[in-house]
């Protein structure tokens, strides 16, 4: 599970201010990793006031390229699983080729599987289904916080996926 936070919504001009991730196997959470980063830009005052992320938090973290080895080595060989997957592997995708580097991964994301094994909600934000599911979001809009909530709507869908499969085979 992967989740950023950025100075706004163009990964061709915006910048990542936050990443945070963790690894989940058979449904738990096996290690996580996070870093600040500094965008080399101002960050918006509405995204400061989304994030609580401010230009004085990210003055002196590490530049993309500083932390880029070790994101890699904590991605590994596994799947990039995120909410709005193609906003974060944007980004992300779009750092490594600024730097010169690939990012490659298979993907998946947590809202398309929500839409498809739970439908019928409103709203698919991540902020709605925590609330709808009982899932903790103490800090929405943080990175790590966001990963860990975006890992039990995985679990979540897993699990549906699981019975609707059990079902199949009994029927």
């Amino acid at each position: 599970m992967v989740d950023i936070e950025t100075t706004g919504s163009w990964s061709n001009g915006d910048r990542i201010t936050e990443i945070g991730a963790v690894k989940i196997r058979n449904h738990r959470v096996v290690d996580e990793w996070h870093s600040l980063l500094n965008p080399q830009r101002s960050i918006p005052a509405k995204i400061v006031q989304l994030t609580g992320i401010t230009n004085e938090m990210v003055r002196d973290a590490p530049l993309f390229a500083e932390v880029a080895d070790s994101f890699m080595q904590f991605m590994a060989d596994g799947i990039f699983v995120a909410h709005n997957v193609s906003f974060d592997y944007g980004f992300i995708t779009y750092e490594f080729e600024r730097i010169g580097r690939r990012f490659r991964f298979p993907k998946l994301c947590t809202c398309a599987g929500m839409r498809r094994r739970y439908p019928g909600h409103k709203s698919y934000g991540l902020g709605k289904l925590c609330e709808i599911y009982g899932i903790s979001l103490a800090t929405h809009h943080r990175a790590l916080c966001d990963a860990r909530a975006s890992a039990q709507l995985l679990n979540l869908i897993n699990q549906k996926r699981s019975e609707e499969r059990y079902i199949g085979e009994a029927a």
